[in-house]
């Protein structure tokens, strides 16, 4: 009994022992399972932190990430500046594709994946040949002027009845070709240079004619390209080559400084060359350019759209007889676009000034600068406004429409010829359909007018269909 009793007590023991440690390890591991688990509540919820900030800035530098990998040996894209943002009118997608030529803060692309881009063997740079052919058919119920491009200063007027004929363009001139060649610097900037042609030179259909050839690095930019003057961004998405009546459409020669502000915002200073357009006032006048043109310009730019304002100071200078003249010009414009109703956009612009007709595309050639004064005995520069207003709507199956209001005028002196242009209204709407890929069609109705000083009204309207194919397709078509 004692032997037993000896044998069962340890027994009981070492259960009660064993139960205690394995009571403990339970509870250990409890302790255990619950710190892990606080653990990595804190780390998630620290990730979801991470991320949702990083993909804030992502949507703030509006960098999206290629579609597929590049090749190897690829230089990768380039960072994009925090100190430019490219707002959602930059990155519309319009038919002719102007945004893509504009010299932009820091170079910054529109298209942060650099599609078509291809890196250039044994170096850090990269090239891209690009461009789009295009097929304009026009149809003129009567005679509009330029049969290649609607220009409201060109329309006609006084026509007797057999002149006033129907009449239907084709043509490929608004073909272009492009080069686009961006390399880094070692520091923190990278230089671009830029080319484009299509073929409205002077000497026929076929004739090539540089449109664009600038480099720029450090924001500090060398060539011809758009006046700083110029809003590209708030250019409507049309067909026609000349756009609204209004618009400032130059392209030339300039030595530009770009100093980056907050973020968004930029100072542009450019000196341009200078041409001073007006009639032959005597038998021996003549216009000359004593300075260059001057350009200040301020942008403020968000992602949702921009806001831009720009000035220009001029020497006009006219030799009559042996006298040498010269007065003082200017403009002031304001213009910007925002996205507006889902995927729609809207662009305004608006100028004024005196002595700066050549910056109004539907005005500039005609000699409108400066002209005689009232009393016949010397020049003066003559004041001129322009404006429109574009809207463009999305619809479902990519099919987008643009609508376009535009308006120029200048204030005619008394001594003025009686030919001279007064004023210009300009209407246009379409509808464009991208069926697939780089392939894009669209049909556009035109109505413009055209009234000079003493009365004379002419008015003109057009059709235009248009097929062009882009040798790369930018980025996903917007759909609903």
């Amino acid at each position: 009994m004692g032997i037993a009793l000896a044998v069962v007590v340890p027994s009981n023991a070492a259960a009660q022992t064993a139960s205690t440690g394995a009571s403990q390890s339970v509870d250990d591991l409890k302790r255990q399972l619950e710190d892990l688990e606080r653990t990595t509540k804190a780390q998630i919820e620290a990730l979801r932190a991470q991320f949702a900030k990083q993909e804030a800035e992502l949507a703030r530098l509006r960098i999206t990430p290629p579609a597929a990998p590049a090749a190897p040996g690829t230089p990768a894209p380039p960072q994009t500046s925090d100190r430019a943002v490219v707002s959602a009118t930059a990155t519309q997608e319009t038919f002719n594709r102007d945004r893509e030529t504009a010299a932009r803060v820091d170079n910054v692309p529109i298209d942060p994946a650099l599609i078509g881009f291809f890196g250039i063997p044994n170096t850090p740079a990269r090239l891209k040949i690009d461009g789009y052919a295009k097929l304009d058919t026009i149809i003129d119920a009567r005679p509009a002027g330029n049969p290649d491009q609607f220009n409201v200063g060109g329309i006609p007027i006084g026509l007797a009845g057999p002149e006033r004929i129907a009449n239907t363009n084709i043509h490929a001139r608004q073909t272009r070709v492009q080069l686009d060649f961006r390399s880094p610097t070692g520091t923190d900037s990278e230089f671009r240079a830029f080319a484009e042609i299509d073929f409205f030179g002077s000497s026929g259909p076929v004739d090539p004619r540089m449109r664009h050839f600038y480099g720029q690095v450090k924001n500090v930019l060398l060539g011809q390209t758009w006046t700083t003057f110029t809003d590209v961004d708030a250019f409507p998405d049309q067909l026609d080559f000349a756009g609204p009546a209004g618009i400032s459409f130059l392209r030339q020669p300039q030595i530009r400084y770009t100093h980056p502000l907050a973020k968004g915002q930029s100072l542009a200073f450019g000196i341009e060359k200078a041409v001073v357009q007006a009639p032959q006032i005597t038998s021996t006048g003549s216009a000359y350019t004593p300075a260059p043109d001057f350009v200040l310009r301020y942008r403020l730019e968000r992602q949702p759209g921009h806001v831009q304002l720009g000035s220009i100071y001029r020497v006009l200078g006219y030799r009559i007889e042996r006298e040498n003249r010269r007065h003082f010009g200017y403009a002031v414009n304001a213009s910007g676009g925002l996205k507006v109703f889902g995927d729609d956009r809207v662009v305004a612009y608006v100028m004024g000034g005196r002595g700066a007709a050549r910056y109004v595309d539907n005005i500039s050639g005609l000699n409108a600068d400066v002209d005689v004064n009232d009393q016949g005995n010397d020049v003066e520069p003559l004041p001129v406004f322009g404006t429109y207003l574009a809207y463009t709507h999305r619809w479902p199956r990519r099919l987008r429409s643009t609508v376009v209001f535009g308006y120029s005028g200048i204030d005619n002196t008394a001594a003025q010829a009686a030919t001279a242009y007064k004023d210009g209204y300009y209407a246009s709407g379409n509808l464009l359909f991208n069926p697939f890929g780089s392939l894009n069609v669209g049909f556009e109705y035109l109505y413009g007018s055209h009234e000079q000083k003493d009365g004379g009204k002419g008015t003109a309207s057009r059709i235009q269909f248009a097929a062009k194919y882009d040798l790369y397709r930018k980025r996903p078509v917007d759909q609903k």
